[in-house]
């Protein structure tokens, strides 16, 4: 009988979880003033202890342990919105956040993970970086034009390229080994000329994200970061009109809906005036750049939604006839240099678990030099073209387990070298139509985040990509993994290890972004690119001071890197393949990052110990050598400082190590094949033995803001690029000295500049 009751007891307790219903809210987290979606908002569970983020389209899930919950919403700049759920069934519930009423300036945030930098968890990832591109006008910055890729440059494990330029080397890679995205599309060239202004008008975007390391598997494609940048959405409630007036440049975005709750636009222009500043100075520069963004986002019903984004810019040079008093004989000379993206998304919540992401890309790149002297011309083009498609599925199969996977497929057409010339020229550069070199480049991916325990959470992905090109196929698999270890409530242990591999290349002719850089596919001969990178670290979180330090190690491998040989022909040279070395690559290093967030002062001391090296059988006698970026130490301070409601000082101080390069140290004499004469011969180091001298430099400004309250806002800045005049070396170059020896110059390129914006708001 006794036995009987057990089994009975047994039975209805089995019975009783087996019943026992788990439901799921989920819905989107939007501004309640613009009806933009938020990401990264944080959804936590107050009786459950779960959380979980809004993705990249401000969609969230989270499972309730039983017909109740607490639910707390949270996002940096925001206040916190608690909803109280009681349900039987699965719910959708949309979050409304509201950015409290200030009277000053928003503090400038730079968040080391997708969550809001006061929380003490962050998830299984690590190396990423998200800024805001809103809260930048108040950083120094040269001419004052506000430009996430230069704040990019400001954090631990990224180094500057030239300066005042936008190349980024990430964790001892190369310019081309960053992914830069602009709604999904890839951006080949994202500077303009020679890359002292990127091709973003910051008013129009909404959101900027860096990876460095422990890369989630849907990000791949390049070896080094990805940068990923979102477009504004579009003001679903009202008018916007937001601008900015500067010293080279003025932009202005306008935005609001076509149909109230339902349909919304977004369009900014910026243009550059340095042809008309210039011509007014007496000595025209007949050169200008201009950016357009667009969007239309439709909602077309509670679970669907469709954005149309693009974006064209173009740089533009014209020397003509006109201008022979100034310019000479090279009169007729110009080019344009043309970037532009497409994107069109179709989001879907297919369940309160499930949420899709269809997407069709289209990408085009390319220059056109044109010259006209002597009864001669040449033209030279390049064309890149890109086709895509690609799917993306979020599963929120349990609070414990968030599933991705989708699958991805881009057409590329590279056209390099088109070249075409009358006249003289014809003897040395004949005209030549360059062939198209077709690739088909595709991915696949899954991965799962497993949040094991309150302690640990980990991230387990697998990517397998690759390309077809030339009746030649490649493909690989790409291991993703990354934790977090909670030692204590603010102290988390990480660690990851990703696998990346690029099929295409940057065939470049200088070490600045110049309109005649060539991108290439792999080929039958040149195989795809391959890094192996091992990241560990820890983050401490200080919540009474509202700061964080993160200090991260990192060690990359990097197999069959290109280089050129000694004395290769670059340009106009259809046959590069023949010119080119196969190589490794090493780098290692360590980042430190002390940040405090709010406050009377606020701002982060970024700082990197790092090496990088290559190995290339012909170059240096096979022998390993230090890659040109290699630069020992990069220190980044960023302060700001809070003096009342209406203004705002802040300063950025940097300093670098100096790049390297291969020196002549002395010469001998050779006698020639008809023994009537000699030849100078140099002599150099071995290959970038030598250190260029240390680069730093302070610049400051200040912000007036008017009253945030009131309908027309405004900030005026002033500011003061490079103020104690450090010339920062921009090239090496050889000239004679007093005694007539030869010596090395390291000119600079920028001093001392000053300079306005206007930033306002309607």
């Amino acid at each position: 009988m006794q036995l009987k009751k057990s089994i009975c007891i047994l039975f209805l307790i089995f019975a009783a979880v087996c019943c026992a219903q788990k439901h799921t809210v989920s819905g989107y987290v939007y501004d309640s003033k613009t009806l933009e979606t938020i990401i990264g908002a944080s959804v936590f569970d107050q009786r459950s202890t779960y959380q979980n983020l809004s993705n990249a389209f401000g969609f969230y899930s989270i499972i309730l342990e039983n017909d109740s919950a607490d639910l707390i919403f949270n996002y940096h700049g925001y206040t916190d919105v608690q909803v109280s759920v009681y349900t039987h069934n699965d719910t959708a519930i949309n979050v409304y956040m509201n950015i409290p009423v200030v009277v000053g300036i928003q503090q400038i945030t730079i968040t080391g993970s997708k969550r809001n930098e006061q929380e003490k968890a962050s998830g299984a990832t690590m190396s990423q970086l998200r800024i805001d591109p809103k809260k930048l006008n108040s950083i120094p910055s040269f001419a004052g034009e506000a430009d996430p890729l230069k704040v990019l440059q400001l954090m631990p494990g990224v180094q500057r390229g030239q300066e005042g330029t936008n190349g980024m080397y990430v964790r001892g890679g190369s310019v081309d080994q960053n992914l830069v995205l602009l709604d999904d599309a890839p951006v080949y060239n994202a500077g303009h000329l020679l890359g002292f202004f990127s091709v973003f008008n910051n008013d129009a975007l909404k959101d900027v994200k860096m990876l460095k390391g422990g890369f989630d598997a849907e990000y791949g494609g390049r070896l080094s970061s990805v940068v990923d940048i979102r477009m504004d959405d579009g003001n679903m409630k009202e008018q916007e009109v937001q601008g900015s007036v500067g010293l080279l440049s003025s932009r202005i975005t306008v935005q609001g809906p076509i149909k109230k709750d339902t349909i919304s636009y977004m369009f900014g222009a910026r243009r550059s005036y340095i042809d008309q500043i210039s011509k007014a100075l007496g000595f025209p520069i007949p050169y200008y750049f201009y950016d357009l963004n667009g969007k239309i986002n439709y909602k077309i019903n509670p679970k669907t939604r469709i954005y149309l984004s693009a974006y064209f810019g173009n740089d533009v040079l014209n020397i003509n006839p006109n201008m022979k008093a100034q310019y000479g004989d090279v009169a007729g000379f110009g080019f344009n240099l043309i970037n532009g993206t497409a994107t069109l998304r179709l989001n879907k919540e297919l369940s309160s678990k499930l949420f899709a992401n269809y997407t069709l890309i289209h990408t085009q790149f390319g220059y056109d030099v044109a010259g006209a002297f002597l009864g001669n011309s040449i033209l030279v083009r390049s064309t890149i073209s890109d086709w895509g498609a690609k799917s993306d599925y979020t599963y929120y199969q349990s609070n414990a387990h968030t599933i991705k996977f989708g699958a991805a497929i881009t057409e590329h057409d590279f056209t390099p070298n088109f070249v075409s010339t009358t006249g003289e020229i014809t003897t040395y550069i004949k005209s030549e139509k360059s062939q198209s070199i077709f690739t088909t480049e595709y991915a696949a991916y899954v991965s799962d985040q497993y949040k094991v325990n309150e302690k640990l959470t980990v991230n387990v992905g697998m990517r397998l990509s690759g390309a077809l090109v030339q009746a030649t196929s490649y493909a690989g698999l790409e291991p993703r993994f990354s934790a977090s270890y909670g030692l204590t409530k603010n102290l988390f242990l990480k660690a990851s290890y990703s696998r990346m591999r690029q099929y295409m290349h940057l065939v470049s002719s200088a070490t600045i972004s110049l309109p005649t850089d060539l991108w290439y596919p792999v080929t039958r001969t040149v195989k795809p690119l391959v890094s192996d990178q091992y990241s560990t670290g820890f983050e401490l979180a200080f919540p009474k001071i509202r700061s964080k330090l993160t200090i991260e190690g990192y060690y990359k491998k990097m197999h069959n890197l290109i280089e050129f040989k000694e004395g290769a022909q670059v340009l106009l040279n259809n046959n590069f393949e023949q010119e080119l070395l196969t190589g490794s690559g090493e780098a290692y290093g360590s980042e430190f990052m002390f940040q405090r967030f709010a406050g009377k002062w606020s701002g982060w001391v970024a700082y990197t110990l790092s090496w990088s090296t290559r190995q290339f059988d012909g170059l240096n006698g096979g022998k390993t050598y230090f890659d040109q970026f290699d630069r020992r130490n990069n220190i980044s301070i960023v302060m700001n400082y809070k003096l009342s409601q209406k203004w705002l000082f802040s300063a950025v101080w940097v300093y670098m190590t100096g790049a390297r390069f291969t020196a002549q140290i002395g010469q001998y004499f050779m006698p020639n094949a008809s023994l009537t004469s000699v030849d100078v011969l140099p002599i150099y180091t071995a290959r970038n033995a030598v250190v260029m001298s240390p680069t730093h430099r302070l610049d400051i400004s200040a912000t007036r803001s008017s009253d945030q309250s009131k309908k027309f806002k405004y900030d005026i800045v002033l500011g003061v690029y490079n103020v104690y005049d450090r010339a920062s070396p921009f090239l090496v170059q050889i000239a004679p000295s007093s005694n007539g020896s030869l010596m090395y110059q390291q000119p600079g390129l920028f001093g001392t500049v000053p300079y306005f914006s206007f930033n306002f708001k309607i």
